[in-house]
């Protein structure tokens, strides 16, 4: 496949609503027989099929999908890659994912498009200013830098 992306291209696919692409990908055949098979091909799925490569050296994996690749949950999640757990099980586990989420382009040689930033949840109502500030309180004890802003620190920042 030899399509070319160009801001060109882009403009005209968006004026003609994105009909005149080209698959970007293969359709091989199925091979008689793998290894591992995933089911799902979000997120997670594709995660665990590169991993299973990547460290275990098994490489013939079949990632079925009955949608679209990333066309789920994966699709139409918020993109935040983040820490803010309560249990030190949770906060290791997704330090240990953000690690690997940071070095995922480099690995594949592909822009992830990873832009790390902070992060502001609005609390409406005294009850959840008090679930806000255990949440806070529980991510600096597991050493995850997080805030509690008053009104006032929210109008100066």
């Amino acid at each position: 496949m030899t399509t070319r992306y160009s801001a060109f291209s882009l403009f005209k696919e968006g004026l003609a609503g994105q009909t005149g692409w080209q698959p970007a990908w293969r359709s091989p055949e199925p091979k008689p027989a793998y290894n591992a098979i995933v089911l799902g091909g979000g997120g997670h799925g594709l995660a665990t099929a590169y991993y299973l490569a990547k460290n275990h050296n098994i490489t013939r994996v079949a990632v079925l999908e009955k949608g679209w690749i990333g066309g789920g949950n994966t699709g139409r999640n918020t993109t935040v890659v983040r820490s803010n757990y309560y249990y030190p099980e949770s906060v290791e586990l997704y330090g240990l994912a953000h690690r690997l989420y940071e070095g995922l382009s480099k690995d594949l040689n592909y822009n992830v498009m990873l832009s790390q930033r902070g992060m502001v949840n609005l609390c409406h109502s005294t009850a959840e200013m008090e679930i806000g500030a255990r949440t806070v309180n529980a991510m600096q004890i597991n050493g995850i830098d997080a805030e509690l802003f008053s009104p006032d620190d929210v109008r100066r920042v």
